[in-house]
């Protein structure tokens, strides 16, 4: 494995000292905190930008925590590796504000504004036409882009493909064309916009008969603002029956006859990448194919190191139990098997490019 990244790198740097207070301010505004919350955030900012890693005596999942350890608890947070640092930085936020007392997701109001926006009806109307193949993948990479389903359904992909640095999206394809009807399991990235689209995508694969079943995996508790959780896949369900077409309608049949299923696993929200996942998950993802979403699914994939971007996807996941399709909008440093075309600084966390790709052991 290449090195791994940590806080120290410049863009791990500026989430932490300029996208997290601005998240802080977020959350104080959206909810009505008192004296106690208020102080807490302010004092666990404090500590991750200039203070060391601790793990309360008290803490009630402190025996997962001390197994998901590395040596970090007790160094400065500077020196920690970025992805266990940001897993660890929202499981403390998450106690600050009392989640694990009340269970408000403090991201809650984020996103329900986000099912209730006025023009998400107009955005999916696209979907009053079935999508074909193409379009249900590309929705479900893409995820926010209102208008990416009408563009594909009249044929104007063009654009759109430009975008990726790497597109195995023939081969997932024929993949799928080949093996189904087979066993889907979606390790999910965000709720709203994109767990809709994501939806899409396994209405289209259960209605074609490419799948046989598609199991969808939550985040235990609210994670990196907008990461999925279980509540969040009810919501978007009853809000796709709201949505043109029928694919809402389509989904909660699937689900009462047991070829939609709603899971999560613990190990969702650890700071480790898959490499270590336990072997329950490890031989559930076994089965069929596995489609791992966005750019956090991504960085525990491959491993959140400074790969060297022409490496083969195939040589960083070659420990997984299965087949499995990568979707992903760039939004950090970590990149493998991109090809070679020049690129502007930057483009690996600009969150303009993207990447469909494929593993087939």
């Amino acid at each position: 494995m290449p090195p791994v990244i940590t806080l120290e790198s410049p863009f791990a740097h500026q989430v932490f000292h300029q996208r997290h207070p601005e998240l802080f301010r977020r959350l104080m505004d959206a909810h009505p905190y008192g004296p106690d919350e208020r102080a807490a955030l302010e004092a666990l900012l404090a500590e991750t930008q200039k203070g060391t890693i601790s793990l309360a005596d008290d803490a009630f999942d402190r025996d997962t925590w001390l197994d998901w350890d590395r040596r970090h608890f007790g160094k400065p947070w500077a020196k920690a590796p970025f992805l266990w640092a940001e897993s660890y930085f929202y499981r403390l936020l998450l106690g600050a504000v009392g989640y694990f007392d009340t269970g408000v997701d403090p991201f809650g109001p984020f996103k329900t504004a986000e099912l209730r926006s006025s023009t998400l009806d107009n955005d999916y109307a696209w979907l009053a036409e079935q999508p074909h193949f193409d379009a249900a993948l590309m929705a479900s990479l893409y995820g926010n882009r209102a208008d990416l389903g009408f563009q594909l359904i009249a044929g104007d992909s063009a654009a759109i493909h430009d975008q990726l640095v790497a597109d195995d999206s023939a081969a997932v394809r024929e993949f799928f064309q080949r093996v189904a009807p087979v066993a889907v399991t979606f390790v999910l990235d965000n709720a709203g916009r994109e767990l809709l689209s994501d939806l899409v995508f396994a209405d289209h694969l259960l209605t074609t008969g490419l799948a046989s079943v598609v199991t969808l995996h939550a985040k235990p508790y609210p994670y990196f603002v907008s990461d999925a959780t279980m509540t969040d896949v009810g919501d978007c369900l009853r809000r796709l029956r709201d949505l043109p077409g029928d694919s809402g309608n389509r989904l909660h049949e699937a689900a009462a006859d047991g070829r939609l299923k709603i899971r999560t696993h613990p190990f969702h929200s650890a700071p480790l990448s898959f490499h270590t996942m336990p072997s329950d998950l490890a031989e559930e993802l076994s089965r069929g194919v596995t489609v791992f979403k966005g750019d956090l699914n991504y960085r525990r994939l491959v491993g959140d190191c400074r790969w060297d971007p022409s490496t083969p996807f195939a040589d960083a996941v070659s420990y997984l139990p299965g087949p499995a399709v990568a979707l992903r909008i760039l939004k950090s440093e970590v990149v493998v098997g991109a090809d070679d075309r020049p690129r502007p600084p930057g483009w690996e966390t600009a969150g303009t490019y993207a990447s469909i790709q494929m593993y087939r052991p």
